[in-house]
């Protein structure tokens, strides 16, 4: 297959490149707005968990969700700093008149209406409004903004702070990253690209490729964009993998035809193919494979990371093997145009130098003491991995400059009493909430959740004042006219026979703690008048999708350890060598969580990065990370292998085989490692700790397996396995060769 391919691109390849061209102008055309028709939401929700049933409730009763923002209100200027002050108290009222006539807005609530002492600061220069907005199908982004165009004076400081702000911040910090990352990434490549083929021409051949997959994985999300609801947060995959994968890829095509070209071989485009191709297309859908497989977790943020991983992998790989043979074709020795003199000598002394070959050696003469050490240092690494704590990201993943984390910082340091992320409880009672039964069972679990250790108090239609009994609200319920207060509760909290309550707690929302209160809300049997209960709310959200994450990450880690071992088998055509390389990625894969444990949950490194540590870690980059970094901790082993099996053919010895496979791939694949080093340390430069710890996650794993893995650990386990490592039972060697046809059948030593 590959071959033909090779030689349609060999004979044909101005037609090849400029259908190409046609393609590449139409995508770029249609993808050039695909982020306007991506989804603001992220997509965290668990279908079918507790919580996706209370919002289910909250749209079919209450008329959808809200989101909280919190409104942040200090003196600028000649201003009194004391929000008691009149000339401070008239601003902020005037300020906040228009919220009350703002369709999105469902309720407001302030000191300066209240006079409740939780929502003025400690010091009382400072108060606090929290605005309900009502979410819609931008998840209450529209709403968000056009409230931000109100909330404005001359003399006050007004700031938003929420989950929805936070969301909303982070939006915007990644619109102005990815772009500003992806130029960085380029201004280091193409000089790297240079150093490593002494050639500017052939240095420009995988940054076209990465340009050219990045623009058609663009236009293929917004088509998919338009059958299904796809996240705003997947471009930064498609560019990241992307990038970086075309142009290892690349790397690996157009050394094999530089030195299919040396060797003046009549048709270096094919055997290319045959060979540094065929190998490129075994690592692509390996690492696609492994993508596609985050899409057995039930949230749609993983089925959307799941299709922009596979969709960037794909089509480096494709772009590697059908795009760039035809240029190649075309350019033929004009790939070394524009060569800068120093730098090809050094290229030419370099492959005729043995150091790879001689290390090799050296390492296969004391195979047990090398494996034994390498082990013992991978497992070290990955130490770190004991203490892991898991949870969800929080405002302190945003810059520090941003206005929402401010806030938030402001509200935990200042109003120790406001608590703005209540869980939320929405009930369905036996015939009217109000009525005689329905008042029963909802004053009975709001005083069975005010009981639970945590909670800081419960607002509900019978929690109006304290000291209140039932019969004191039935009678209110019952001539709700001559009671404001019930009037407004109901208005607020009560449609039909739904309910809401309102549960304020001490622990921060983004704690431990605050998910098991959640947890413990759930587990409170539902008292007579109340048919049922779910529970909603940041730490009950959080609780689902972490639940959901441990429930489906084994499959997802079966999946892709099956997926891997299956695509090295029908690459290799042995199956002890898969296992060798799935124990390998793993190990690898340790140390590269160890190290994330180290430098972002506890800090080590928080100054340099300039984040601020958490105490956790982000379960969705941890999972990320698992997917990306597992498959390309294999992939660099494999274009090791395909070398070492080629020249296996050719000697017959197995530890010569390994000795030259390790002297022909070592400085492709070191520079493929220094190359997508540089693509992912441009991305760990952005400004948000999700976009820095999945680059510099993937980042360690390329290291590790590009130096200790490939450099030790392999050789060393291949020089101890001898015989074995060529293995496989008849049978599957039948359907080894009926799949790999153009695959000599001279059996291995």
């Amino acid at each position: 297959m590959l071959s033909i391919l090779g030689r349609l691109a060999a004979r044909h390849p101005l037609r090849w490149l400029l259908a190409f061209a046609c393609v590449l102008a139409a995508s770029a055309w249609y993808g050039r707005d695909a982020t306007d028709r991506l989804v603001p939401a992220p997509g965290w929700e668990v279908p079918g968990a507790d919580s996706d049933r209370a919002r289910e409730l909250l749209r079919a009763c209450f008329g959808g969700e809200t989101a909280l923002v919190l409104v942040l209100i200090r003196a600028r200027g000649d201003t009194p700093r004391d929000v008691d002050a009149p000339a401070f108290r008239q601003a902020a009222l005037q300020v906040l008149a228009p919220l009350y006539r703002m369709p999105e807005v469902h309720a407001v609530e302030s000191y300066f209406d209240t006079g409740e002492a939780r929502l003025r600061s400690r010091a009382g220069d400072a108060a606090l409004a929290l605005v309900w907005l009502a979410r819609g199908n931008d998840e209450g982004v529209g709403a968000f903004q056009r409230l931000k165009t109100v909330l404005s004076h001359p003399a006050l400081d007004i700031r938003l702070g929420g989950e929805l702000a936070t969301y909303v911040d982070m939006r915007a910090v990644m619109e102005l990253e990815v772009p500003r990352v992806e130029r960085l990434s380029a201004l280091l490549l193409l000089p790297a690209l240079i150093w490593v083929f002494g050639s500017v021409v052939a240095a420009l051949l995988p940054l076209a490729v990465g340009a050219c997959t990045v623009l058609i994985g663009m236009a293929l999300l917004k088509a998919a964009a338009t059958v299904t609801e796809i996240g705003i947060y997947t471009p930064h995959v498609v560019s990241m993998l992307g990038l970086g994968l075309a142009i290892d890829y690349s790397l690996f095509i157009l050394a094999r035809f530089r030195e299919e070209l040396a060797r003046g071989h009549p048709e270096p485009v094919v055997v290319t193919l045959r060979t540094a191709g065929r190998t490129v297309a075994f690592g692509g859908l390996m690492v696609a494979g492994s993508l596609a497989c985050l899409a057995l977790l039930p949230q749609r943020l993983f089925h959307d990371l799941a299709l922009a991983g596979a969709v960037a992998v794909l089509l480096a790989m494709t772009s590697a093997v059908a795009v760039l043979p035809a240029l190649l074709a075309w350019l033929k020795e004009d790939v070394n145009r524009l060569a800068v003199p120093v730098l090809l000598r050094r290229h030419a002394e370099r492959e005729t130098r043995r150091r790879w070959y001689a290390f090799s050696h050296f390492v296969m003469r004391h195979a047990l003491v090398v494996l034994l050490l390498t082990t013992a240092a991978l497992l070290a690494l990955g130490a770190p991995l004991a203490r892991l704590a898991l949870g969800p990201a929080d405002h302190r993943s945003l810059p520090a400059d941003a206005d929402s984390r401010r806030v938030m910082e402001a509200v935990e340091r200042e109003f120790p009493h406001a608590r703005p992320s209540p869980l939320v409880v929405v009930a369905l009672t036996a015939g009217e909430a109000t009525g005689e039964a329905g008042l029963a069972g909802v004053y009975a679990l709001t005083r069975r959740i005010e009981a639970l250790p945590g909670v800081h108090r419960v607002m509900s239609p019978v929690s109006l004042a304290p000291g209140l009994e039932l019969e004191d609200y039935r009678l209110m319920y019952r001539h709700v006219a001559d009671f404001p207060p019930a009037a407004a509760a109901r208005d607020r909290l009560v449609r039909g026979d739904a309910v809401v309550l309102l549960v304020h707690y001490d622990p921060p929302a983004s704690s431990a703690a605050a998910r098991a209160l959640a947890r413990s809300i759930r587990a409170l049997a539902a008292p007579p008048g109340v048919r049922a209960f779910h529970v909603t709310g940041f730490p009950a959200d959080q609780s689902d999708y972490m639940q959901a994450l441990r429930e489906g990450l084994p499959r997802v880690v079966a999946a892709i350890v099956g997926v891997v071992y299956v695509l090295l088998f029908f690459m290799l055509g042995s199956v002890v060598l898969p296992l060798k390389a799935v124990v390998a990625g793993l190990m690898s894969l340790s140390a590269t969580f160890g190290a994330l444990v180290w430098i972002f949950q506890e800090g080590h490194l928080a100054d340099l990065l300039g984040f601020t540590p958490q105490g956790q870690s982000d379960a969705t980059v941890l999972t990320l990370i698992f997917a990306a970094a597992f498959s390309l901790a294999v992939d660099y082993e494999v274009f090791l292998l395909a070398r070492v099996k080629e020249a296996c053919r050719a000697t017959r010895n197995g530890v010569e085989a390994v000795a030259l496979g390790v002297q022909r791939s070592g400085p492709i694949i070191t520079s493929a490692a220094l190359l997508i080093g540089l693509v992912l340390a441009s991305f760990a430069t952005a400004d948000a700790v999700f976009m820095q710890a999945t680059a510099l996650g993937l980042l360690i794993s390329v290291v590790v397996d590009a130096t200790v893995v490939r450099m030790l650990l392999v050789p060393a386990a291949m020089r101890l396995l001898g015989r074995w490592n060529w293995w496989a039972p008849r049978p599957l060697m039948v359907l080894y060769r009926a799949v790999n046809r153009e695959e000599p059948h001279r059996l291995l030593p």
